[in-house]
């Protein structure tokens, strides 16, 4: 599984949606990105990987342009 979200100005971490596989976490962060595009509120965008249960390990990580 693959978490999607971003990390607001004040560190505030936002799930936006978990998805099955690399084709839809790229879709899904287009469209995230696309959807916020403007909001000065947003630090940067994220991707985790389902490391455990419990445990999420963020491996990439895009500006809010």
């Amino acid at each position: 599984m693959i978490r999607i979200g971003y990390v607001k100005n004040d560190n505030t971490r936002v799930t936006h949606q978990t998805v099955s596989g690399a084709p839809n976490a790229n879709a899904s962060i287009n469209n995230l990105k696309e959807s916020k595009s403007g909001d000065s509120t947003i630090l940067y965008f994220y991707l985790e990987s389902q490391v455990s249960d419990s445990q999420w390990d963020e491996y990439a990580s895009i500006d809010q342009d």
